[in-house]
């Protein structure tokens, strides 16, 4: 009897997140929404916005009274709900507020409905102002949804990997991340499940499988290994107009989503990584510590065949495949094997030229 009165009060931290969730979901104008690619879906009918001003006056007059649990239905129990922070008020009062935590602390000061603040408040709070994607925490500008959904995991440690240290907002997605990257000897492609040795086999398993490439042409159905080769199939084989993109702060227009995305990221949204040596400007810490050593010159990484080093993990990589005595290419006319894909193409294209798509 004791053991099940203690078992009782043990609470998990997920559910006491959840409890300061479905207060201020019940008693503030916070819109919990699903995330279908750009558009948000209606967690009470369903309905689909690609405009967030649409989805705000549909939740406005379609659902101004709702069961909380309702809301709350179409995620697990520890999961954070994504959630329309834009037009912040309290049902109670009308006041106005610019974020989550302002709200809460209203709703625990002034209306008596206790908000525990040692724990999270149990959403993900998205802004959408101004044509602007703002996150609800750090107000940080982001140039697409899915780039700002992203984000948002950085806020969230509930599930950390022991391995490695990375976060995820989702044990699901920590479990996956477990999966795939740290199972001893052994390497998965997402795409068919299969298992590998080595990350180089499970490399060339998935060059070597079309099924198994990420991007797929919706017209034809032909897959891609990268979504610039599905775009530049798009406009030569099915007559699309080549995509552009506009950077909704200034009005550049880029060819390249990268571009734009790097554009957007150093000159708008402040996320920037700084050479100290020459000034040049990177989106991500990882490109400015690549750029860098071509001022530092440092060889870090040493060929334990040759002794030969190279300032780059991934040009050590490459190299490792020269002392390999596994081929990763063969021709399939002459059956001749190459390593090196380099190699393999120039073989090609002066031994078979009427060979396409090699």
């Amino acid at each position: 009897m004791k053991r099940h009165q203690f078992a009782n009060h043990l609470i998990r931290p997920s559910s006491l997140s959840r409890r300061n969730a479905e207060v201020i979901v019940k008693y503030s104008t916070v819109y919990l929404f699903r995330l279908l690619e750009t558009s948000l879906i209606c967690v009470f009918c369903g309905e689909s916005y690609a405009d967030s001003s649409y989805f705000r006056k549909h939740m406005d007059e379609e659902h101004e009274t709702f069961e909380v649990e309702t809301a709350f239905a179409h995620c697990r129990y520890e999961d954070y709900p994504k959630a329309d922070c834009t037009d912040l008020r309290c049902r109670i009062c009308r006041q106005t507020f610019r974020k989550p935590d302002d709200v809460a602390k209203h709703l625990n000061d002034n209306h008596d409905h206790k908000i525990n603040f040692d724990f999270d408040l149990g959403i993900q709070p998205f802004k959408f102002e101004n044509d602007k994607l703002l996150c609800g925490i750090c107000d940080k500008n982001f140039p697409c949804l899915r780039q700002l959904n992203r984000h948002m995991s950085s806020h969230c440690k509930n599930f950390i990997c022991k391995e490695c240290g990375t976060s995820y907002m989702k044990n699901g997605s920590l479990q996956q991340h477990m999966r795939f990257c740290h199972i001893p000897n052994k390497r998965v492609c997402r795409k068919c499940n299969k298992t590998f040795s080595s990350l180089e086999a499970k490399r060339e398993h998935v060059e070597s499988s079309p099924k198994c490439w990420s991007y797929r042409c919706f017209v034809c159905s032909i897959r891609f290994m990268k979504w610039s080769a599905k775009e530049q199939h798009l406009t030569t084989v099915h007559g699309h107009a080549k995509k552009t993109h506009s950077c909704p702060e200034c009005g550049k227009v880029f060819t390249s989503r990268n571009s734009y995305r790097v554009h957007f990221l150093t000159t708008h949204a402040k996320v920037s990584f700084v050479c100290s040596w020459c000034g040049q400007k990177f989106s991500t810490k990882r490109n400015l510590e690549q750029h860098t050593v071509v001022h530092t010159r440092l060889s870090c990484f040493e060929c334990h065949v040759c002794m030969k080093a190279f300032t780059r993990k991934k040009n050590l990589t490459d190299h490792l495949w020269i002392h390999s005595e596994y081929k990763r290419f063969e021709c399939i006319v002459c059956k001749k094997q190459y390593n090196k894909g380099v190699r393999y193409r120039s073989h090609m294209k002066t031994h078979h030229p009427q060979i396409q798509n090699f």
